[in-house]
């Protein structure tokens, strides 16, 4: 049995959490189950305990989001002391808790989703440069070190920009369940944006593409689902709508499950416009309603959007292009179930989360 410290920003449980964290507890559960204890090191938020266990995981809590990477290093400290670790894996949802400064004995692997450049631009100038350059030297701490990420994308980034030598991928797997059968004469005119209203998700490209759409048919809505975050971002995407006379055909409707499931099924198309996304399982989950995607051409989305299978990729910013390909694919009945169907069967061909276990223990030797 080994001690596996896990290293992140955000745990399960953060109000904040998305699906790298998801990925991080299934690992989490196998290592269980493999006799292996894990401990989780994470940030706290309003409602936080220091101390809790989640499915026999040990989660701790410590410090805010935004501190957590220049304090990490005190909790460890001290929690080495009376604790033996085996293995630290250092993950980087954003910016990495910086292992390689404070730990020099025990080996460390680097597990990074994604790079999240764009992420700085939400912070005014000059805290964006500011943060986006100690983004990119704490990723140079960890060039040498072995590494997981998820996606060639993102491998091929951190050789090139950062000069990383030993990078493994292992891709993401699904656990979703499709929806069996979804009747397609009760598909309503309608398309939907289903992903944080932020900034680097760009959601101004897909009303513009929206509204080119309408020109050609303008029976349509667009629904997007999100709860607020990005207040002033929001607001102008408000202002934009009532300038382009767009608000009785969208909608901003907040984010719950049964949301999620009401508005993903009557939908025919998904809009993804942002600079970069995560890859595989947002897209897949959103293909498991028989819902196809339309994208643009960025880093990770074309790693898992395949033309005329599961979506289609638009050229970087081509919004006008974007709307035509919603008018080719929709005004023909045939050709867009055939894209439905494809892109549900898509889905099926990837492996589950014990499959990619293997691979991941295999790389960190446990």
């Amino acid at each position: 049995m080994k001690h596996i410290l896990f290293l992140t920003w955000k745990d399960i449980k953060h109000p904040c959490s998305g699906w790298a964290e998801v990925v991080m507890l299934e690992y989490a559960k196998r290592l269980l189950q493999d006799w292996h204890k894990v401990t989780w090191f994470a940030s706290n938020f309003s409602w936080w305990k220091y101390f809790e266990n989640i499915d026999w995981i040990d989660i701790y809590r410590k410090y805010s989001i935004n501190t957590i990477y220049f304090f990490a290093w005190k909790w460890y400290k001290k929690f080495k002391k009376s604790n033996k670790i085996d293995l630290i894996l250092d993950e980087a949802g954003w910016i990495p808790l910086l292992s390689p400064l404070y730990e020099k004995e025990i080996p460390i692997y680097f597990f990074v989703h994604h790079i999240g450049d764009d992420e700085y631009n939400k912070f005014i100038f000059p805290f964006n440069k500011l943060w986006k350059a100690f983004g990119d030297w704490t990723h140079e701490l960890y060039k040498n070190y072995p590494t997981i990420t998820v996606s060639n994308s993102t491998k091929q980034e951190l050789i090139q920009k950062f000069g990383f030598k030993n990078v493994e991928i292992v891709e993401n797997a699904v656990n979703i369940e499709p929806i069996k059968k979804i009747d397609f004469w009760n598909k309503e005119n309608e398309i939907v944006f289903l992903w944080r209203i932020a900034r680097a998700k760009r959601l101004e490209e897909s009303i513009k593409a929206f509204e080119k759409f309408l020109k050609y048919d303008d029976s349509y809505v667009f629904n997007i689902i999100w709860n607020k975050q990005e207040i002033e971002y929001f607001q102008s995407l408000e202002k934009m709508i009532s300038d382009l006379k767009l608000e009785e055909k969208i909608y901003f409707i907040d984010y719950s499950k049964e949301n999620v499931e009401k508005y993903l099924t009557s939908a025919k198309l998904m809009l993804v416009t942002s600079k970069k996304e995560w890859y595989w399982l947002v897209v897949l989950e959103w293909n498991s309603y028989w819902l196809p995607v339309l994208s643009y051409d960025v880093p990770w989305l074309r790693d898992s959007i395949k033309d005329w299978k599961n979506g289609y990729l638009i050229k970087n910013e081509d919004f006008e292009l974007m709307g035509e390909k919603m008018n080719q694919i929709l005004k023909d009945e045939k050709k867009y179930q055939e894209i439905a169907n494809s892109s549900l069967e898509y889905i099926k061909n990837f492996w589950t989360w014990d499959d990619r276990y293997k691979e991941f223990k295999e790389i960190m030797k446990i």
